[in-house]
Formats: C-alpha cells, structure tokens, sequence
C-alpha cells in the first residue's frame, strides 16, 4: 500500500526558532513548506535578500548567499522532520536535542554549485531534497553518523536559475567516542 506524501506548512515562529542563529537582517528563508513521501524529504521557501550582509548590492545571488541561504533550508526541513517525527534518520530527535547539535554537529562534507542565469536576490524561491539519507559509523570505536545525500535548486520569475548537489554529515559532537 502507497502513502499519499505528507505536507507540513512552518508557521512564523517555528520559523524564528531556528532562526534565530542568524543575525536579523541575515533571516533570509520567509516561508517554508515540507512535502514528506517516504525517505524523500523536499522543502519548498521563498526568500527575500534586501541588502547583502557583507558586500555592496549587486541586485543578484551570489555563491556567499546561495550557501546561507541552503543552510537555512536544511536546518529548517531537519527542525520540520524532527517537529513531526517523521522521514528519514531523524524521526527518533527531540526537537531539543535538534536545537543543541544543529549549529555543531551538521557539516557540508561536499558541495557542486551550479549557476545557471543570474538570479534577483529581493525575491526568490528554492527547494531542498534529501535524495538519500543513512546511518554509519566510520569505524568501530567511532559515534554514529548520519549521512544526507540533498541537492537544491533557486529561482526567480525572470528565469534566474541555480542548482547543486551537496553532501551533509551530522556528527554527534556530544558522544564520547
């Protein structure tokens, strides 16, 4: 038997509780919706970048942005997983324990950036995939990974497009091992 695939909607303040790591005027994701089917996680924002955070305004994303802006994706499709205990690896998280390992413990291990035409940085839309998801552990006397194959996409309505693949490992910088 098929499932229908699960849609979450992020309210504002679950918004702003991961967030919240980033300085105010570096909160770039707005909205955020999470589509759960099976292992297949995609989470779908808008964005909005009115004034880079280190560089004068080039009116486009840029490779410093893209990056930001993935991260926050991630972390709040993880928080969304782990809120409703559901999709791959993490549906066995407390949403404090998501809250204390998120900034430590999740690492970009490998990344393929690809852009396309260039995009307008006031509004924007992006997607994340994990595409593959497991557990391991890289040697016997070494604490439990997990490892997330995701690939994203941003877009504008002028047709400025990016894409990439990224590889992200979560740690368990709390172990003892």
């Amino acid at each position: 038997m098929t499932t229908a695939p699960t849609l979450f909607e992020n309210s504002p303040a679950e918004l702003d509780e991961v967030l919240r790591c980033y300085k105010p005027h570096c909160r770039y994701l707005k909205s955020l919706a999470v589509t759960v089917d099976g292992d297949r996680v995609i989470g779908t924002g808008t964005f909005s970048i009115p004034e880079p955070c280190y560089i004068d305004d080039t009116g486009h994303l840029n490779a410093v942005e893209v990056g930001i802006c993935y991260n926050q994706l991630l972390y709040q499709t993880m928080a969304t997983m782990v809120r409703h205990a559901t999709g791959p690896v993490l549906a066995d998280w407390t949403m404090d324990e998501f809250l204390r390992r998120y900034l430590p413990d999740v690492l970009i291990a490998d990344s393929r950036n690809v852009f396309r035409r260039a995009i307008g940085s006031a509004s924007f839309s992006g997607e994340f995939v994990i595409d593959r998801a497991a557990r391991y552990r890289p040697g016997p006397d070494r604490a439990e990974r997990i490892a997330l194959e995701t690939s994203y996409r941003f877009w504008d309505e002028r047709g400025g497009a990016c894409d990439g693949e990224i590889r992200v490992v979560v740690l368990d910088t709390g172990a003892t091992a």
